[in-house]
């Protein structure tokens, strides 16, 4: 099963494109017909317990990006997708599902493909990993320190489930909340959505990369 991109607009007429990790549910084997069930958001609140979640996630993926916007943009003028939008073998637990890099590939080209379609002109990328491999296979601009502090430990790759370990803890920092562009557009790191409100340690880690975010989008 392939997750689909969403955009509840025309994608021409996009502006935002936000990068997820993968298309299924941390602790479930439920895959999103859409990335981030992100139709839900546009569907009347479910009742039932195991769709509400659902909906749920979707709203908080259109709150965290109006946040870091200052709700610049409109709900329709977003488009959600995964860097990997076909279903991974889950990881050991409380660990990071692995990316494949020939998947990362893929989710790249697809994304690529979308690009030429839209107007896009700021991307949110969330999760290491991903912008581990954005910046590993040439998508955005290059930060060394963090490629290398970011690259996946071999005893996870080797693992059965694999799993996602960088070679650095706090890699992330390193990139969270920075703006790079390419001239045409402008990429900003983020964490995923399901560490979004911050909270606990993240707040002391990432409270001053946010703020320098949503600066960008005030001025």
């Amino acid at each position: 099963m392939q997750t689909e991109p969403f955009c509840a607009g025309a994608l021409n007429e996009a502006r935002v494109l936000v990068i997820g990790h993968d298309p299924r549910l941390q602790q479930s084997s439920t895959q999103a017909d859409y990335a981030f069930f992100a139709n839900y958001f546009f569907k009347p609140i479910p009742t039932r317990k195991s769709e509400r979640a659902k909906y749920q996630l979707a709203e908080k993926t259109f709150s965290y990006i109006g946040y870091l916007t200052s709700y610049k943009y409109s709900a329709d003028q977003l488009v959600l997708t995964n860097l990997c939008n076909v279903g991974l073998p889950h990881a050991p637990k409380n660990k990071t599902v692995l990316i494949p890099e020939q998947e990362a590939q893929a989710g790249i080209n697809a994304i690529c493909d979308m690009l030429c379609l839209s107007n896009i002109e700021v991307i949110f990328a969330m999760s290491a990993q991903v912008n581990y491999w954005l910046q590993k296979l040439g998508f955005c601009p290059l930060v060394p320190d963090f490629l290398s502090k970011a690259e996946p430990k071999p005893k996870g790759i080797n693992h059965q489930p694999p799993y996602y370990e960088p070679k650095q803890d706090r890699a992330f920092q390193l990139v969270c909340g920075q703006c790079y562009t390419d001239g045409t557009r402008k990429l900003f790191p983020i964490l995923h959505v399901k560490n979004w409100p911050l909270r606990g340690a993240f707040v002391a880690a990432y409270s001053e990369a946010y703020e320098n975010c949503v600066n960008q989008f005030k001025k």
